[in-house]
């Protein structure tokens, strides 16, 4: 397993819905005493209920494997957690070691490996494959920095027009405005000017570069969700 630890996209909502998830947890918690083994039931469903609610909503491919995809990933979040939880009540792991992160990450593993032999799922593979796929989604594709060294002078002229926060502003804001595109034509602007966000955040603000573009994607994520052929074509950049 090359990469097993839940995407940034999930990390994000984690983040910004923390409330929410808090309040899942507990009712994950509090539903049964031991470990909620129901909920791992659930997990194992949900495939096929995208799969057919999918196909009743006429959507295509890449929006019923990308649903699945982050449908999976949150709900392990979920059940790990709660499997954390009760190893600290039950004094499994010391909190104070530090040992729940350690611990998280490995029955992250754990539960890639449980899924993929679900042999009711018959494309557990690919889900899990689109999981680890999902880390794309905040790193600049290849293409991009190649296009930035190769024409640095061009980028350097057009940064200067967008060079103040009422710029940054405007830049992102016209971020927002997904183009109605070929979904790869629309991936490579999202990222070109994802890119000269980072470089107006780190002139005025001394953000890292990296940073800044990994944020700003996932602040377009609620935008950019809604066209799931452009977050497919954004994860294929690659």
């Amino acid at each position: 397993m090359e990469l097993a630890l839940p995407d940034p996209i999930t990390n994000y909502n984690r983040q910004v819905a923390r409330e929410r998830y808090v309040r899942r947890e507990e009712y994950v918690l509090g539903h049964r005493p031991g470990f909620n083994l129901i909920y791992w039931q659930r997990i194992t469903r949900t495939p096929a209920r995208v799969e057919r609610w999918g196909r009743l909503w006429g959507w295509t491919r890449d929006q019923i494997m990308l649903t699945k995809a982050l449908l999976i990933t949150r709900m392990a979040c979920v059940f790990i957690d709660h499997i954390i939880r009760r190893m600290e009540q039950a004094e499994l792991i010391e909190t104070s070691l530090g040992e729940p992160h350690l611990e998280w990450e490995n029955q992250y593993r754990n539960f890639l490996l449980q899924f993929l032999r679900v042999k009711s799922i018959p494309d557990r593979r690919e889900i899990v494959k689109l999981m680890q796929r999902l880390h794309r989604y905040t790193v600049p594709p290849p293409f991009l920095l190649d296009f930035r060294r190769r024409h640095w002078r061009w980028i350097e002229r057009l940064l200067q027009r967008f060079l103040t926060p009422s710029g940054a502003s405007k830049l992102f804001i016209s971020l927002q405005i997904v183009v109605r595109a070929k979904p790869a034509a629309t991936a490579r602007r999202i990222c070109f000017s994802a890119a000269l966000y980072a470089d107006i955040q780190e002139r005025l603000y001394r953000q890292q570069w990296m940073y800044a573009y990994s944020d700003c994607m996932l602040r377009l994520y609620d935008r950019i969700r809604q066209y799931p052929e452009v977050l497919a074509a954004l994860i294929q950049l690659h």
